[in-house]
């Protein structure tokens, strides 16, 4: 080719290049005539100084109940003052530096040998070579852990005389006195300074002083963190059955559902895209064709904070199953809501049997088809779903989120239970979470004020009909699960009784 022609055509190239690139500055609200990219008008405005608190965008929308104040928001719990940290605790924290929540734990020794002798290294079990255990009320492997009482390591909650979490009790229940539990897996125990239990039982105790009642309420969280219903079962017959529980709120939704279930997968899944998130180049500050290149591609990728692409599995929704309305008679054990069922039926027959309830709380998922992420803030929230559930599509996800809280619904129906619709009125503000079910102290906060505009009429509806506050139960046929101290067993002897 000629010089000539090759000039002719560089200038051609060139020129069309500098219309586009004039084309979409305009479009794009950028200056014609700024070297580097500028912005034509000014940015908007800062937001509200309030989204540095997420929670307080929603809290005048929730509804209060009758005698809520709503400057109680803002109150604290008081602190749960902290146990010293003794030399033998500090060195086990500094030993297990890995792992130092699990070298805290009391495992229950039958789970650790069931585990160990089938070659379980997954997680506290791999990295720890002893382990505090308790010795269980019934046989079997649950609770798989509960916490040491009374310790406080270094960034861990106060655990009380029973290993829960919060302020301490008696073992009997004092008279007009009201106890609420609630129990789950990490999502009720929390890490946060304050779970929702705490906040709770802090604003309702405010309710009645400010109604003058003559009665207190006390609330236990007995969650722990990666449980699934079977240990919460045992929870719920080994440790709260003792302590006259009026009621005890399930609020777990992840930990035991199999979210592939009605999925047919193939054998391999298709591989994950290759998203990656990209630290800014020269070139995009002084084009706007390279911005809106770059723009098209992390949109493709997933890289702008949008759901990636994903392969459409067809979704096999069992022909017996009632999506909408559920009988929670019959549900398949693919499912495995069937096995949670059953456990509900074992802490709702132990507490009854107490003169307790049983009450079932919704589920909160954040995820929503559509739902853009922010990936600057919100990156744990994007692989959690995007990465820990791959393939599933948030449609997906969402619709069996829903589902299982018709269930839970359902259930609560059908044996005359409370049900607690928090899901329903919790807010889908991804800045109030850490990922899709764990929250922020301000989304805890917002989900203990959501409990307790729900929690009061039932109060009060039980108080006014003479059903609470009961009387204590007599004594005789308890016992405190908590008053055999734990004791440390080597890996090395554990595994030396395995056949």
């Amino acid at each position: 080719m000629k010089v000539s022609s090759l000039l002719v055509l560089g200038l051609s190239v060139a020129v069309s290049v500098t219309a586009g690139e004039v084309a979409i500055r305009l479009l794009d609200g950028y200056k014609v005539f700024s070297v580097a990219l500028r912005k034509s008008t000014p940015d908007p405005p800062a937001r509200p100084h309030h989204d540095a608190r997420p929670d307080l965008r929603h809290v005048d929308a929730i509804r209060l109940a009758s005698g809520v104040d709503r400057a109680w928001y803002a109150l604290d719990p008081p602190e749960v003052p902290r146990y010293p940290v003794d030399a033998a605790m500090q060195a086990r924290w500094e030993r297990y530096p890995t792992d130092p929540f699990g070298a805290f734990m009391a495992w229950n020794p039958t789970y650790l040998k069931r585990e160990l002798c089938a070659g379980n290294t997954m997680g506290s079990l791999g990295i720890l070579s002893d382990f505090y255990v308790y010795d269980p009320v019934e046989p079997g492997p649950y609770p798989i852990f509960r916490h040491v009482p009374r310790i406080s390591p270094p960034g861990w909650f106060v655990s009380n005389s029973f290993g829960w979490r919060g302020p301490d009790l008696r073992l009997e229940k004092p008279a007009n006195t009201i106890r609420i539990a609630f129990v789950g897996a990490s999502t009720t125990i929390s890490s946060a300074p304050f779970s929702h239990p705490e906040f709770i039982g802090y604003w309702l105790n405010l309710w009645v002083t400010s109604r003058k009642l003559p009665f207190r309420i006390e609330v236990i969280n007995a969650g722990r963190t990666g449980i699934d219903s079977s240990s919460i079962a045992a929870i719920v017959r080994q440790e709260l059955v003792p302590v006259d529980p009026d009621m005890v709120v399930y609020y777990e939704g992840a930990n035991q559902f199999p979210l592939t279930a009605t999925l047919r997968l193939p054998a391999k899944l298709a591989a994950k895209p290759s998203v990656t998130f990209r630290k800014r180049t020269v070139a995009e500050d002084y084009s706007a064709i390279v911005r809106r290149v770059l723009i098209a591609q992390s949109i493709f990728n997933g890289g702008d904070g949008r759901e990636p692409r994903k392969p459409s599995y067809p979704t096999m929704w069992p022909a017996d199953v009632d999506e909408q309305n559920p009988d929670v008679t019959r549900l398949p054990a693919s499912m495995q809501l069937d096995a949670v069922l059953a456990n509900l039926d074992s802490m709702r027959t132990a507490l009854a049997a107490s003169g307790g309830e049983l009450a079932m709380s919704s589920f909160i998922w954040m995820v929503y088809p559509g739902m853009v992420i922010d990936l600057n803030r919100h990156l744990p929230l994007y692989q959690y779903l995007n990465d820990t559930y791959w393939p599933l599509s948030y449609a997906h996800i969402r619709r069996m989120a829903d589902f299982q809280n018709r269930v839970f619904e359902n259930y609560a129906k059908r044996h005359d239970l409370v049900f607690l619709d928090v899901a329903r009125d919790f807010p889908r503000d991804q800045d109030l979470f850490g990922d899709a079910i764990h929250m922020i102290p301000e989304g805890l906060r917002l989900q203990a004020w959501t409990y307790l505009q729900q929690l009061i009429p039932l109060i009060e509806a039980r108080v006014q009909s003479g059903r609470w506050p009961t009387a204590p139960r007599p004594g005789g046929s308890k016992s405190d699960p908590a008053s055999v101290p734990p004791h440390l067993v080597s890996k090395k002897d554990i595994l030396a009784q395995c056949h």
